[in-house]
């Protein structure tokens, strides 16, 4: 096993309200579902987030089908994440609150946003009862499936265009490279903007 002194963890239902919050008190406009030209919009600077939704903008996008389960266990308590990592299945079980287990791995190249398949619940299942037999008794709370924005690479993109700048393509590496990412976003945002040709 490999021990990670300074991994962290968190859960996304949680911490987007959180920030989401944080960003409306200093005046930061959402606009969620709606369907907008980025280029259009009455801003300073406009930042392009939209995943999948931005396609026009960035051909080379595509999607890439995760699915995960929510397990709750009485019997097994994790404070951190764990990954097993198998030639035939490869799974990761990230601790939530309440006892709850959020257990995924799987990298489909689809952009089908249905829902999770019986083929990869059941790898799902079979690997998490390989790392501890303990969860085979774990009660299924949750399954679903969402599609995640990739370049060809698999690595996330600053792309400034004028006023409008796309953040994108962060595969699975949205939370994980989010401050550094953050980081480079606003020294772009404040360099000035070049012209494109």
């Amino acid at each position: 096993g490999l021990w990670l002194a300074d991994e962290a963890h968190l859960d996304p239902r949680e911490a987007l309200p959180a920030l989401a919050a944080s960003l409306a008190s200093r005046g930061v406009r959402f606009a969620f579902g709606a369907a907008v030209q980025p280029q259009t919009l009455a801003a300073d600077h406009v930042i392009d987030c939209r995943g999948l939704a931005a396609r026009e903008a960035l051909p080379d996008l595509r999607g890439v089908r995760g699915e995960r389960l929510l397990l709750r266990s009485r019997d097994v308590t994790l404070h951190r994440p764990v990954r097993l990592l198998h030639p035939r299945f490869s799974i990761y079980v990230v601790p939530r609150a309440d006892g709850l287990l959020m257990l995924g791995a799987t990298m489909l190249e689809s952009d089908h946003a249905g829902p999770i398949t019986v083929r990869s619940a059941l790898e799902l299942l079979g690997a998490a009862r390989a790392l501890h037999p303990a969860l085979a008794e774990a009660e299924i709370v949750e399954a679903a499936a969402g599609v995640r924005p990739a370049f060809p690479d698999n690595l996330p993109r600053l792309l400034r265009r004028g006023r409008v700048t796309h953040f994108n393509g962060l595969y699975r590496h949205g939370f994980l490279l989010a401050p550094w990412y953050a980081t480079q976003l606003a020294a772009t945002l404040a360099a000035p903007a070049e012209v494109e040709a």
